[in-house]
């Protein structure tokens, strides 16, 4: 027999890859922080002698979710611009509030208690694409998340760079700390292409082709914004980006509501990859990502739940539900945004949209060893006929009771291991009532 760290076994697992399907008493065996081996229970106690293990007789286990775009600080605004179109919300309620408020404090802050939510939740990665990243890269390898950083690109001065030159240096600084960090990577996130130059985005573009890096940029948010493009330079944003040779396979484009036959064909054509966020879409009415289409097309489309300021939470099977219902109900047709679809969506397929599905985003064989387990036992779960079914369109994020990345426990059974919720609660609550 061979030794490892962990067997953990359970009624039903969904490893999501080779084939996307469900298996019954199931089990893996890790071994610093990899996953040596899955399959059937008996076959897997029969070959390993475990130093610990894991029995979730009453659970599905699964990958950790990927959250492919958001702000994490932002949780720190929840709520704080409601009902409002997405210009007047960023130029009336948002840049002013971050004008007033934003320092590296409120980053690390905001990003703890965006981490604990979403742990909590069962996220294991997650892309950011904030102010002060390398706040956000510290509190994040604190913490034990797997995550990207998009440092900004944006030409208007802010608390963290006062010039895009500023924010090129920082921001290749911080990869070349980061370069070889096991769960922290560091990426380009020049905010949208109507708030950088053709200059910058396509040194943007140059930078991530010498390093083999990633970039994440807001594309097509809404009309308006598609609208504007072609008023001020006569062609739409993805024409432009493609134009100045950032569209490419290392490009992640969050959102993209808003997208023509030959926009979407040129965006599988160049390997792009598509970050779908539909909370935060339907709540400032910006649209609604053609995710059937994209998929059609061969076009990796990832899930994310964006800031908790255009979302007011950042639970991602909220958002796997909602992408369900949204792509039944904008096509008309109950048998697209199928479960299982759903799911790889939510986790290999978001893996794939960060550059990391060999190392994450399924249960495999010298993958990470990245999983979390759901209580089928929780009243929002009972009773159960379709683990994808229950996945998707059941109360999951409560029922998320073990959470790990790298084979260490962040969360065990249901209590966090790295945080303190009731002393992170209480630094939030004195910073609102101090600060706001």
């Amino acid at each position: 027999m061979q030794n490892c760290d962990l067997i953990v076994s359970a009624a039903y697992c969904l490893p999501v890859a080779p084939n996307n399907q469900v298996f019954e008493d199931y089990a893996l065996a890790v071994h610093q922080g990899v996953i040596l081996e899955v399959g059937p229970r008996q076959q897997i106690e029969a070959a390993f002698q475990p130093a610990g293990s894991l029995d979730l007789s009453r659970h599905i286990l699964m990958p950790g979710l990927i959250n492919t775009h958001g702000h994490a600080a932002m949780t720190l605004l929840r709520g704080a611009g409601e009902d409002q179109a997405l210009q007047a919300w960023l130029t009336d309620t948002i840049w002013p509030l971050e004008g007033r408020l934003m320092n590296s404090e409120f980053v690390g802050l905001g990003t703890e208690l965006a981490i604990a939510e979403m742990v909590r939740s069962g996220t294991t990665t997650f892309s950011d694409m904030y102010f002060f990243p390398e706040v956000v890269a510290k509190t994040a390898a604190e913490l034990g998340v797997r995550v990207q950083i998009a440092f900004p690109v944006i030409e208007m001065p802010n608390a963290w760079s006062t010039s895009v030159e500023e924010g090129f240096h920082k921001g290749l600084a911080l990869h070349d700390e980061y370069r070889h960090h096991s769960r922290v990577n560091v990426a380009f996130g020049p905010h949208a292409a109507y708030t950088v130059s053709a200059e910058n985005l396509t040194k943007v573009g140059t930078y991530a082709n010498e390093l083999d890096t990633n970039v994440q940029i807001h594309l097509h948010e809404n009309a308006a914004e598609v609208a504007d493009a072609f008023a001020r330079q006569g062609k739409s944003w993805i024409d432009h980006v493609h134009e100045v040779g950032l569209l490419g396979p290392n490009l992640q484009a969050a959102h993209v509501t808003q997208v023509t036959e030959a926009e979407l064909d040129l965006i599988a054509a160049c390997g792009a990859k598509v970050l779908h966020c539909p909370s935060s879409n339907m709540k400032l009415a910006s649209g609604t990502c053609p995710v059937g289409r994209f998929h059609q097309a061969g076009v990796c489309v990832g899930l994310g739940t964006d800031g908790a300021a255009s979302n007011n939470r950042l639970d991602l099977f909220k958002e796997v539900h909602l992408a369900a219902l949204l792509a039944k109900h904008s096509s008309a047709d109950p048998t697209q945004g199928a479960a299982a679809d759903m799911v790889r969506m939510a986790t290999l397929d978001g893996a794939r949209a960060l550059g990391i599905d060999h190392l994450t985003g399924s249960l495999q064989a010298n993958k990470s060893a990245d999983f979390i387990s759901i209580n089928l036992d929780h009243v929002g779960m009972l009773p159960l006929y379709d683990p994808f079914a229950t996945v998707v369109h059941g109360n999951c994020g409560d029922a998320v009771d073990h959470v790990y990345v790298a084979g260490e426990p962040l969360l065990h059974d249901k209590t966090f291991t790295r945080i303190d919720a009731a002393e992170l609660a209480g630094r939030v609550n004195h910073w609102h009532r101090t600060q706001v």
